[in-house]
C-alpha cells in the first residue's frame, strides 16, 4: 500500500482531511504573499489576482454594462454642459449686446485655453492614481462651474466660468478613456467607445430639450442651473458604485510625462490621427456654438423650437452614427486594423457634400434636413480614432494618449471653429445680413477636407495588421 500511496496533489480525491487543511493553508499563504508583492510593486504580480476588463469582460467587480451605463450618463453630462452656451447663445448675445466674434470667444476660445493644457496634468494623475476618484471630483466641479455661469453679471464673468467648466471637463476624457480600454478587449473597443459618443449625442439632447424649454420659460441663467445640478448626483453615483479595474500594464511611473508625451508626438499614426480629428472637430465644436442661433436669426424660429427640432433630431442622428461608426470600425478593423484610420476618412470627406448645401439654402425643411444628416455623418468617426489613439498608445499611458488627443483637438477644433465662424459672419454681415452666418457654417465644412487627408495617412503610416492592438 505504501509503494502505491499517492500524495496530494497527484490524487486529490483521496486527500485526508489534514491534506485538505494543509492545501487550503498553502493557497491561503500564497494568496497573501502575492498580495504583498503587488502592494508593493504597484502593479499585480502574475496570478495574483484575476484580471478584470479586458481579460474578463468586467470592470473592476462591476458589471459591464453598468460600468458603461455609468460612462454615458458621464459623457453626457459632459456634453450638456459644454453645449449649453450655444443653445441660448442669441438671448446672451442680445443681453449683454456681443458680437458673433465674441460669441466664439466664449463659447469656444475661452474654454480652449485651460481644458487642453490642464487636461494634460489631469492625464498623468490618471495614469498614476485612481481614475474613479479623478472623474468623480471633476464631474462636481464643471457641474457646479456650470451654475455658476448662470449668475453671471456680465461678458467676463461669463468667461471665466466657462474656463472653470473647462478644468473640471478637462478630467473627463483621460479618466474615461484609460478606464473603457483597461475594461474592455481590443476587438470590441470601438463598439465601447461609441457608448460615450452616442453620450455625447445625448448631451446634446438634453442641452436642447431641457435647456431649451427652460430658457424659454424661465429664462437663460435658469437653463444653466437646471443642467449643472444633476452633475453633482452623478458624481457621488462614480464615486459610491464604481470600482478601479485593474491596469492592465500596470501604473505609470512617477516623472515620466515628458517621456511619454514625446514618445506619442514622435508617432506618425498618432500625430496624423489627432490632427484629423482636430481639423473635424474645428467643423462640429462650431456647428454646435452658432448651429441654434443659425435657425433663430435666419429661419425666424424661438431658441425653444430651434432647440427642441434641431436637437432633438440631430441628437438622435449622432447616436445613430455614433453605434454604427463604432460597429463598423470593428467590423472593419478586424480585416485590418488601419480602417480605424480609413474609415474616420471616408466619414468626413462624405460630411462635407452634406453640410455645406444645408446652411446655404434658403428654404427651412431643406436646411434641417441637411443639418441633421450633417450631424449624422460628423459622428461615424469618432470611436474608430478613440480606438486608434488607445491601440497606438502603451498600456501604461492611455489616460496620456487620450489628454494629448484632446489637448491637440480641442487647441484646433475648439479654439478656432467657433472663433472662426465668428469672424467671418462679422465680416460678412455688413454685406448679406442674416445669411452672413449661414455662409460661416458652411465654409467651416471645408476643414473636412484636410481631416480627411490626414485620416487616410494615419492608417498608411500605422501600417496593416489583422486586428487592432
Amino acid at each position: 500500500m505504501g509503494a502505491n500511496r499517492t500524495t496530494w496533489p497527484e490524487r486529490a480525491g483521496d486527500e485526508t482531511p489534514s491534506a485538505r487543511l494543509g492545501a487550503a493553508c498553502h493557497k491561503i499563504r500564497r494568496a497573501l504573499g502575492e498580495d504583498m508583492r503587488m502592494a508593493a510593486s504597484g502593479r499585480p504580480e502574475p496570478g495574483a489576482i484575476p484580471m478584470s476588463g479586458a481579460a474578463s469582460g468586467k470592470a473592476a467587480g462591476t458589471s459591464l454594462p453598468y460600468f458603461l451605463g455609468v460612462m454615458f450618463l458621464v459623457s453626457t453630462l459632459n456634453m450638456a454642459d459644454r453645449q449649453i452656451i450655444g443653445i441660448v447663445a442669441e438671448p446672451i448675445k442680445n443681453e449683454f449686446g456681443l458680437s458673433d466674434t465674441m460669441l466664439g470667444l466664449v463659447g469656444g476660445t475661452a474654454f480652449a485655453l485651460v481644458y487642453p493644457t490642464l487636461g494634460l496634468a489631469i492625464a498623468r494623475a490618471a495614469d498614476r492614481l485612481n481614475r474613479r476618484n479623478i472623474l468623480a471630483a471633476c464631474l462636481a466641479v464643471w457641474s457646479a462651474m456650470t451654475m455658476l455661469c448662470g449668475v453671471a453679471p456680465g461678458f467676463w464673468y461669463l468667461a471665466v466660468a466657462r474656463t472653470g467648466v473647462a478644468a473640471g471637463e478637462a478630467g473627463y476624457a483621460p479618466c474615461t478613456h484609460s478606464l473603457i480600454a483597461d475594461s474592455v478587449s481590443p476587438e470590441r473597443r470601438s463598439s465601447a467607445f461609441s457608448v460615450l459618443v452616442v453620450g455625447i449625442s445625448a448631451g446634446g439632447l438634453v442641452a436642447s430639450l431641457i435647456g431649451g424649454l427652460v430658457a424659454e420659460t424661465h429664462g437663460w441663467r435658469a437653463a444653466f442651473m437646471a443642467l449643472g445640478a444633476p452633475g453633482l448626483i452623478v458624481s457621488a453615483l462614480v464615486y459610491f458604485t464604481l470600482k478601479e479595474p485593474v491596469r492592465l500594464g500596470g501604473a505609470a511611473r512617477a516623472g515620466r510625462a515628458v517621456k511619454a508625451f514625446g514618445a506619442l508626438m514622435k508617432s506618425p499614426p498618432f500625430l496624423l490621427c489627432v490632427a484629423g480629428s482636430a481639423f473635424h472637430l474645428m467643423v462640429a465644436y462650431g456647428l454646435a456654438a452658432f448651429g441654434i442661433a443659425y435657425f433663430v436669426r435666419a429661419h425666424g424660429m424661438s431658441v425653444g423650437a430651434a432647440a427642441a427640432i434641431l436637437g432633438a433630431s440631430a441628437a438622435i442622428a449622432g447616436a445613430l452614427g455614433s453605434l454604427i461608426g463604432g460597429a463598423a470600425g470593428d467590423f472593419l478593423a478586424k480585416r485590418d486594423r488601419r480602417w480605424l484610420a480609413w474609415w474616420p476618412a471616408v466619414t468626413v470627406f462624405a460630411a462635407t457634400f452634406v453640410g455645406v448645401p444645408a446652411f446655404l439654402a434658403q428654404g427651412l425643411v431643406f436646411a434641417l434636413i441637411g443639418a441633421v444628416a450633417a450631424v449624422f455623418c460628423n459622428t461615424l468617426y469618432q470611436p474608430a480614432s478613440y480606438a486608434l489613439v488607445q491601440g497606438v498608445a502603451d498600456p501604461q499611458e492611455r489616460a496620456s494618449a487620450a489628454a494629448l488627443m484632446i489637448f491637440i483637438q480641442n487647441l484646433v477644433g475648439l479654439g478656432l471653429g467657433p472663433l472662426v465662424i465668428g469672424l467671418i459672419s462679422d465680416a460678412l454681415a455688413p454685406s448679406v445680413g442674416v445669411a452672413a452666418l449661414g455662409m460661416a457654417i458652411a465654409f467651416s465644412f471645408l476643414f473636412n477636407i484636410p481631416s480627411a487627408i490626414a485620416f487616410y495617412f494615419a492608417g498608411r503610416a500605422w501600417g496593416r495588421a489583422d486586428k487592432p492592438c
